[in-house]
């Protein structure tokens, strides 16, 4: 059993980790910074805890110190403490530690050294397109990653509108999983130049790359931060990427595609860049990916949010950027 001091002294420290930890996530809500580790529907929900941990950690306090006051009994006998110093030392170190952590190391976003860790994906993170794209690819011819021929891009109809049914037999989902990505497909492939949008970052991908030979030669802009690694080994080869988040930087995937420069890149790893360029289905090892063949490279200031996310209907989404546009 602990001594009275010691309860009092674990209550104590309990308040002051719930007050810590409070205070750290208003912290970072009003410093801008929880987009570097949360998604934003995980966000709101975080935003609802400071307000219940500082009363918690009231209670405790107000336990630690007058309870016997007030008439109670200052023990743990329903909820034992730790009573070895290690194992104080081990559990409240284990939240200490990280909180310490968290307020001492500056907020910055996941980079090229992340991306290594874990793997850079140079295809859609879903494993169920995939499979369905290197179905598709099988009927097709790729190009070897340093190829430059390629086949010219289908001119526009006159008036630059194409009719709703040639797209639908250009675009036919091959299941009624991919009805949205073919949707979002028929309205990039109108666009003359495809921008492949933040909010619907990684739709717009698995829309392209299910359908990859119909978008050949098609011109295309996207923004990512530049990595470098020895799985690109030609020269005036490298790739965009972003991180996927789900629910947090804990699971967040990498990928991106491969960027394909006239000029070796000058630039450093984790450098933010805009690609202007044309699309077009190559291959990486066995594996068919997209490839951006460059014609202007920008270097941009990082995102304010550097992460892209998921989104539940990725054709109204898109219908809705363009509208205000």
């Amino acid at each position: 059993m602990n001594s009275t001091f010691s309860i009092r002294w674990q209550y104590g420290m309990r308040s002051l980790l719930m007050i810590g930890l409070a205070v750290y996530i208003i912290t970072l809500s009003q410093s801008n910074s929880l987009h570097y580790y949360l998604a934003p529907q995980m966000q709101k929900l975080l935003l609802l805890c400071p307000v219940p941990l500082l009363f918690i950690a009231l209670a405790m306090a107000w336990h630690g110190i007058a309870g016997e006051r007030e008439g109670e009994d200052l023990c743990d006998c329903e909820h034992p403490l730790p009573q070895s110093w290690f194992k104080k030392t081990l559990v409240y170190g284990m939240l200490l530690i990280p909180l310490l952590f968290g307020s001492l190391l500056p907020n910055q976003a996941l980079g090229s050294d992340m991306a290594a860790k874990k793997g850079m994906s140079f295809t859609y993170p879903n494993p169920e397109i995939r499979r369905k794209t290197d179905i598709q690819t099988t009927k097709a011819p790729t190009s070897s990653i340093l190829s430059t021929a390629s086949p010219a891009p289908a001119s526009p109809p006159p008036g630059g509108k194409w009719s709703q049914e040639t797209l639908d037999q250009l675009f036919v989902p091959p299941d009624k999983y991919n009805v949205e990505f073919a949707e979002l497909a028929k309205r990039l492939y109108q666009q003359p130049i495809i921008q492949i949008k933040p909010e619907i970052f990684s739709e717009t991908i698995g829309a392209i790359e299910l359908y990859k030979h119909a978008f050949e030669g098609k011109k295309v802009q996207v923004t990512g931060f530049v990595y470098k690694d020895g799985s690109l080994p030609g020269k005036g080869l490298f790739a965009v990427g972003r991180f996927l988040v789900m629910c947090c930087t804990a699971d967040a995937m990498p990928f991106g595609i491969i960027v394909q420069s006239k000029k070796v890149p000058s630039f450093d790893k984790d450098t933010w860049v805009t690609i202007e360029g044309t699309l077009h289905a190559t291959q990486k090892g066995n594996t068919p990916v997209l490839e951006i063949r460059s014609e202007k490279i920008t270097t941009v200031a990082q995102p304010e949010s550097p992460y892209v996310y998921t989104q539940a209907d990725s054709v109204a989404t898109f219908d809705r950027l363009n509208a205000t546009h």
